[in-house]
């Protein structure tokens, strides 16, 4: 795919998880993202590549002119608030709903740990407690994590399987939004 970083990874589409019910998806298809949060990495915000910068400047325009629900993890409201973020990125960022940080139940805490090892694989627990924080909330409150960050879009289909989070880089994300029809705000709270 042209102009596609070389180390990205190339994962088919068909491998994003299917609902043949009325369960939100179209049969055959994901979740639809206009009725569900939607969670974004900090490195998605300013992807330095095509397609993905340009998917990220869609998906941005989408939620300010269409209400496409786009949320922060509390966890990647901590990344956009280092000194070193762009300031851009914080203004894009003070527009968004983010989550607070809670106490969680003893199940949460399993599938925290789950995540957790998942996420880190064969490398340092704590070098990847923030990333297993991030798709924790996005699984918790959402259905989709959008990221360009190789290690977790290498391990999405592991952790579709364990917490049905869909791990997407902007480009597949946006493909979902277009595939999907837009509902309205009272559609989608049911009044």
């Amino acid at each position: 795919m042209a102009g596609r970083r070389p180390d990205a990874p190339q994962r088919p589409r068909a491998a994003l998880s299917r609902c043949s019910s009325s369960c939100g998806r179209l049969p055959g298809m994901p979740m639809n993202p206009w009725i569900t949060n939607n969670f974004l990495d900090s490195c998605a915000f300013d992807p330095k590549y095509d397609p993905e910068d340009q998917a990220a400047t869609e998906v941005f325009r989408l939620h300010k002119e269409q209400q496409l629900g786009i949320r922060l993890a509390h966890s990647v409201q901590k990344e956009v608030d280092h000194p070193g973020t762009p300031a851009w990125v914080k203004r894009a960022a003070q527009g968004l709903v983010h989550t607070g940080e809670v106490s969680l139940t003893p199940v949460e805490r399993t599938m925290f740990q789950t995540i957790h090892a998942i996420v880190t694989g064969n490398g340092k627990p704590e070098s990847v407690l923030d990333d297993a924080r991030h798709i924790f909330e996005a699984q918790k409150y959402g259905a989709y994590f959008v990221t360009t960050d190789n290690h977790l879009l290498g391990r999405a289909e592991q952790l579709r399987h364990v917490c049905s989070v869909e791990v997407v880089l902007p480009s597949e994300f946006l493909a979902i939004v277009r595939r999907h029809p837009r509902l309205d705000r009272a559609a989608r709270t049911g009044g």
